[in-house]
Parts: C-alpha cells; structure tokens; sequence
C-alpha cells in the first residue's frame, strides 16, 4: 500500500481555489521533489499529507502507523535547553529505558528469580532501538550542520534564527520516520552544510518529499518530481535536469499537436462553409460538420505563468582595472576575518565569494564597497565606475514607503507611468506597486531591490546573496539577466547553481584565510576532492610505510586507549557473571538445609553443582585479577 494516496482531492484557500483534482501516490522508499513558484501551495500540500489541512472534497489515504515527520512541525523548546538537550527531545524514551536498565542492573546482585532473563531481554530490545548509537548519531548529524562540540552547551536562547532552524532541521533528521517531509530545509545553510545534508539524505532510506529552491540539490536526491502549476500537481520522473528537458518537450509536443489540429479544422471550416450549400456537396458537408463536432480536441498549452524580467541594460564603459584593494583587514576580538588581502578587479570580471557562513564574505563585500572601513587597507575605484550594491537583508528598504514610491524615489526623473511600467517588468502590476514594503514577502522585497538595483543602470555590481527569497524561476531569469550584464559582477552566495554560471574567478574566505582560484564553482570543488584524494593517498602510503617499521604513536596512543576500554567493559562483564553466580552459590545454602540428610545420590548432585559454580568463580576471579593487574 502507498504510503499516502490523494484520489481527486479539491482544496480551495481564502475562497479561491488552490489545488483541483490532485491524484499522486508516494511510495514507500521514494524521493521527491516538490516545485512551483512561490505562492502556488507548495507547503499546503505538506499540510494535506499530514492531516494538518482538511481537502475540500475527493480522498486522502494514509497507511496505518505510518511515522511522518514534517520539519516545520517540529515542537518548540525550552530556552534554557542546550543545544545537545534537544538534539535528545526525540529520543526520551530511549534515555528512560536506559535508566530502567541502569535499575535492573543494581537488582541483578539480590536473587530475584527470572531477573537475569528479563534485563537481557530488555538489553537486548534496547540494542535493536539504537540504544547505544543514538547519542553518537546526534552528534554527527549535528557536527554536518555546522555545530561545534563547544556548541552543545549553549542554551537554545543564545542561537540566532539561523542557527536554531539548523537545530530543528537536526531535531528532523533524528526522528525516525517512514516518510520525511523537507520545507527548504537548505535555509540557512552554507555550501559545506547543503553538500553534507545531500550526502546525508541520499544515504536514508526512508520515502522523502523535498521542497527546495536549491537545483542542485534537487539534481542529487530526486528520482521523480512533482510541479504545481496552475492548482495541478504534475509527475515526472528523474531529476530537476530531466524534468526540465521533459516539460519543454511535452509542451512543445503539445503546442504542436494543437497547432496541427487547428490548421485542420481551419482548412474543414473553410470546405464546409464554401460548398455547404450546394446541393451537390451538402450531404459531404454535412458528414464533415459531424466529424467535427465530435472531434476530441488538443488543449492548447497552459499560458506560461508570469517571471520577472531581469534585463539589465548594456553597462557604461568603465576603465580597464575597476578597483584595486590593498592589505583589506578585518576582525572580531581574537577572531581573525581576513588580513592583508590584496586583489585587482578588471571590466567584465565576475567574481564570486565563497566560504562558510561567519566567514566574512558580507563583510569583506561591504568593505570593498564602501559601506564597512574594516580594520585596515584601502579600496582604489577605477576610471567611470558606478557602482551598486544589493543587500540581502533590504536595511535601507523604508518599511513605511509603497513600492511605487520606492521606485520613484530611486529614480527621482522617471514618470509615474515610467515607474509603473518598470516595475511590472518584476511582477508589481495593479494595486500591488501601492503595497507598503512592511508587507511584502521575502520573495517581493528581493524582487524590488533587485528592480532598483537595475534600474541605477551601474556598471560594478555588488550582489550579496541575491537569490535568497527567489524561486527556481525567478532564479533562472535572474542568472539569465547576470549573464548577459556587460558590467563587472562580485557576487557572494551559497547558490552553487548561480556561482558556477557566473564567477569565472573565486575568493575563497574560510578559518581567517582567503585563498584565490580560476574558475566556477564546480570546478574549485572538484579541486578540493583531488587534493584531498592526493592526500589521503599520500597519508596511506606513509602510513603503509610507517606500520612496517612501527605504529605511529598517535596510533598507538589510540589503539591503547580502544584495548582501555575494550578491557575496562570485560571486566565489567566479568564483574557482573561473578555478581550472578555469588547469588545463585549463595541460594545452594537454602537448597542444602532444605535437602533429606538420606538422599544421599541428591546430596552429591547438589554437591557437585555447587563445586561447579565455585570452580567457574574462581577461573572468573582470576580472570578479574590478570585483566585488572594488566
């Protein structure tokens, strides 16, 4: 049985409908991705498959006990908590079947009949359940989102938004589930993070739905997608890449079909209406207008939904070299940024910055353009540059002003009418440019900004983070735009996607040091995977090498520390057969008052097990006696 089935299902939202005659199974094991434009009812699909919304009519199934976790629905916490005290919200009751086994334990030395067998089996259950690993797998899913062993400890109250949505992500990945249901789950993660996360699911195997604006996330875990468009969920199978070439075929096909179609009933039309009335041709007119009437006609494809254009005009030459920073230096307190940076920008270059996040790649974008001094170097700007700078935040965006205002207040010489016309380029048309920016979605404020931003018609662009907020289309005219800017381009991001259609130049900023390198993304990262391939395979042959002659002492070290605890956890079951048997010799008391002094054949039995069980006690306490004396 799927896991969830929708059979015709209609939900409708504020009075308009949002979803008509939706029919999709997921099975068990599958991964999918979920896709459309913002607003389209991506997330209220999520709430229909966990029962949180109700359809409007048609049916929803769900297989009994099966386990969905939803990201979003994860429960809110304490604030004293520590980082490390939620990670284990979703394994309590592991950690009380812990303390019922510390308890058995503590009784396994008193003679309690049966004991022995229920705390084994019970030890046994514990073991099946992750028992054992469950901290060990909190702490790695943790470490692959960034956290910091130093991290654990810190109360939930000191996270910023960013980090505490890490957290609930991790709070997700640890529950078990039959069916995980991912809403952006790459928000605020950097390209370390989003490639450890890609590593991390592919590796599951439980069914998945993703919602993810990050292609190339899709491209690495999808086996089919789902795209809502129009208030229908289409399937396709394989990846974002696929679907891509997949749709564009079908609607071609489709367009094609239709076009046919209507050429042909065109050309029947014109015969009808030219020999209908001769008397000669009217029956064979008549037989056509049937065969019209009842031919099943092709749709002509859905209307392509409404993208921003992102055209940016041909950029006024600037000189040669665009800026030339000198020794730029930034820090924290102790905490070193970048120091000493020195690079020359040249027309036409496109730069990216890449690094983890806390890195400084905001920081140093904003030194370079003049809105942070840093704590030393200079920034030389060339001959006729202008430049412009996106912030990903929108700080200078006045919350009180409407969006037409905005835009006029950018462009002081423009027209109402010319501001109007403008903005609807970037999807503001109607009553929407008289919104105020307090409103608008993350999605709206991204697209206004960049609109002003084209608008200063500069020919040195500082983007940071420009794709935040935009969906996947919105993203692909965005890059298109980019790519066709005859300007100089920075741009800082953990859009994979974009950087390697972009940069052809990266500065790398990571532990307080940045490293320069020709090329796009794709190709730095497969750089880093050679090097460190080359290292590994270094390290094995001079660690080959080593282990002839003898064991590194790091080795050893470690090897002792294992053989440590290997020994420590023997003698501990040393300790606990002894604690058994002594209970079990000290019942032979009993059984020997209780025994006829006559029978003497089960007096040399009882003798003779009890002889036994001293035998085996004693082997055992030498045992004890060489390990602990080792």
């Amino acid at each position: 049985m799927s896991l969830v089935r929708f059979e015709n299902v209609n939900k409708s939202f504020g009075g308009e409908p949002l979803f008509s005659d939706v029919n999709l199974r997921v099975e068990e094991g599958e991964r999918i991705a979920l896709i459309g434009r913002n607003g389209t009812g991506k997330t209220s699909l999520f709430r229909l498959i966990t029962g949180e919304s109700e359809a409007d009519s048609g049916t929803i199934e769900r297989m009994r006990r099966r386990r969905i976790v939803y990201l979003s629905q994860i429960p809110e916490v304490d604030p004293a908590s520590t980082v490390f005290d939620v990670a284990m919200e979703g394994f309590q009751d592991l950690i009380q079947e812990e303390k019922e086994l510390h308890r058995l334990e503590q009784r396994l030395h008193h003679d309690e009949p049966g004991l022995l067998e229920l705390y084994g089996e019970r030890q046994h259950a514990f073991s099946l359940a992750g028992g054992y690993e469950f901290r060990t797998r909190a702490r790695q899913i943790l470490f692959g989102l960034g956290f910091l062993p130093e991290d654990f400890e810190k109360p939930f109250s000191a996270l910023s938004g960013g980090w505490r949505a890490r957290l609930m992500l991790s709070l997700a990945l640890l529950r078990e589930a039959d069916l995980l249901l991912l809403d952006e789950p790459e928000n605020h993660l950097d390209m370390t993070a989003r490639e450890w996360l890609e590593t991390h699911l592919a590796g599951r195997s439980e069914a998945m739905i993703l919602i993810t604006h990050d292609r190339r996330m899709v491209n690495v875990l999808a086996h089919r997608i789902l795209e809502i468009e129009g208030g229908a969920v289409t399937a396709f199978t394989g990846n974002y890449d696929r679907w891509l070439k997949e749709k564009n075929l079908r609607r071609e096909q489709q367009q094609k079909a239709f076009a046919r179609q209507e050429s042909y009933i065109q050309k029947e039309q014109a015969w009808i209406d030219r020999f209908r009335a001769k008397n000669t041709k009217a029956k064979q007119a008549q037989a056509k207008m049937k065969r019209l009437e009842k031919l099943e006609r092709v749709d002509a494809p859905p209307p392509e939904l409404a993208t921003a254009v992102f055209h940016l005009e041909k950029a006024e030459r600037s000189g040669d070299m665009v800026l030339d920073a000198r020794s730029l230096t930034m820090a924290y307190g102790n905490r070193s940024l970048y120091q000493d940076l020195s690079f020359s920008l040249y027309r036409g270059e496109r730069l990216g910055i890449i690094g983890p996040n806390g890195s400084g790649k905001t920081t140093l974008l904003r030194q370079i353009g003049g809105k942070h001094t840093g704590l030393g170097g200079d920034v030389w700007i060339g001959h006729n540059v202008s430049i412009a700078f996106y912030d990903q935040h929108q700080e200078a965006m006045a919350s009180d002003m409407d969006v037409l205002s905005l835009m006029q207040q950018s462009k002081p010489e423009w027209s109402q009418q010319e501001c109007r016309s403008y903005l609807g380029r970037f999807l503001f048309t109607g009553e929407d440019v008289f919104k105020p920016a307090s409103i608008l979605s993350g999605g709206e404020r991204s697209r206004l900004a960049l609109a002003q931003m084209i608008a200063s018609e500069a020919n040195l662009l500082l983007l940071d983070e420009p794709t935040n907020h935009l969906d996947i289309a919105s993203r692909e005219a965005l890059e298109n735009g980019l790519a066709n800017y005859t300007g100089t381009l920075v741009v800082v991001s953990h859009d994979r996607t974009l950087i390697d259609r972009l940069a052809t130049r990266l500065l790398v900023v990571q532990d307080g040091k940045v490293e320069s390198f020709a090329g796009n993304f794709s190709e730095w990262r497969q750089r880093q995977l050679e090097k460190s391939s080359a290292a590994e395979t270094k390290t094995d042959k001079n660690e080959d090498a080593r282990k002839k002659k003898n064991l590194n002492e790091r080795e050893q070290k470690k090897a002792q520390e294992r053989k440590q605890r290997r020994d420590q956890r023997a003698l501990q079951k040393i300790e606990e057969e002894i604690a058994v048997y002594e209970c079990t010799i000290e019942s032979f008391h009993q059984r020997f008052a209780a025994l006829d002094p006559a029978d003497f054949e089960e007096a040399q039995k009882l003798q003779k097990e009890y002889d036994d069980l001293k035998a085996t006690v004693e082997r055992l306490y030498e045992e004890w006696a060489a390990m602990a004396e080792e």
